[in-house]
């Protein structure tokens, strides 16, 4: 069983979480409560805790200063942040801090269910003990630019496929906007774009290449249609792949028809 300490001012959160948990969380157990950071700490320095669930608004000592106070002392048990606030500021201190995860409230008994089971893969069995918890740092508590790092490279490698944010932030363990605000932050791009990017520039690698035809080469990168890519290329580089093929400068519409 994983001892539990949930953190929250309100009476109904606390509640509700006890009772996602007594319910639908048979692994976990809610070994203790409290109603700010500094009463969260004594608890854990008297309890055997596994995982926090913290509010970040409280009176007194918040739930990002009681996260930043677990980490000064060394406790590397994972801290899952829960907020009614979605400002990127939060999520991103919670983060640089080694959260587990940020959750927006109003939170559901399958966000709860979901996070608390991969919670499970990076807490060691009860006997190791909190200072044997979480060795291997794991991909949710990466700081913002290994984070986005991972992600550049993962695109780089797979562009060809469907890929979208929602999939990393399955992967990874993040919530789907989080990532695409921070993925812009550090590279000064969308994800969407980004991944457009890799593909035409691997595109025009191969059309230098000569050696498939244009239409293989728009499967190559991941475009089905032909018409969709040229569409894209043009886009990209101010002219259609064929006449980029042939050096020949933009097309005009009537030329771009007799493709």
């Amino acid at each position: 069983m994983y001892n539990t300490l949930i953190v929250d001012d309100e009476f109904w959160m606390l509640e509700g979480l006890k009772k996602v948990i007594r319910r639908d969380c048979p692994d976990y157990t809610v070994t203790a409560v409290a109603k700010d950071g500094k009463q969260a700490i004594a608890c854990l320095e008297k309890e055997k805790i596994d995982i926090v669930i913290t509010d970040i608004l409280m009176p007194g000592m918040d739930g990002l200063q009681l996260l930043q106070e677990i980490r000064r002392r060394g406790w590397k048990l994972p801290v899952l942040i829960v907020s009614a606030h979605s400002e990127f500021d939060y999520a991103k201190q919670a983060i640089h801090y080694g959260a587990f995860d940020y959750l927006l409230k109003p939170l559901n008994r399958t966000q709860i269910v979901s996070t608390l089971e991969r919670a499970k893969t990076v807490m060691a069995p009860s006997a190791k003990g909190r200072e044997d918890v979480l060795n291997t740092v794991p991909v949710a508590q990466a700081p913002g630019k290994e984070l986005v790092e991972r992600i550049r490279q993962s695109v780089q490698e797979s562009f060809m496929e469907n890929l979208s944010i929602a999939d990393y932030s399955e992967r990874m363990g993040f919530n789907a906007s989080y990532l695409s605000r921070l993925f812009k932050q550090e590279t000064g791009k969308g994800f969407v774009q980004y991944v457009t990017e890799q593909r035409m520039e691997a595109a025009i690698s191969m059309i230098k290449d000569g050696k498939l035809s244009m239409t293989d080469i728009a499967k190559q990168i991941g475009y089905a249609d032909y018409k969709h890519f040229r569409k894209v290329f043009k886009q990209y580089t101010g002219t259609s792949p064929k006449f980029y093929q042939n050096g020949e400068g933009e097309a005009d519409d009537e030329e771009e028809r007799g493709e």
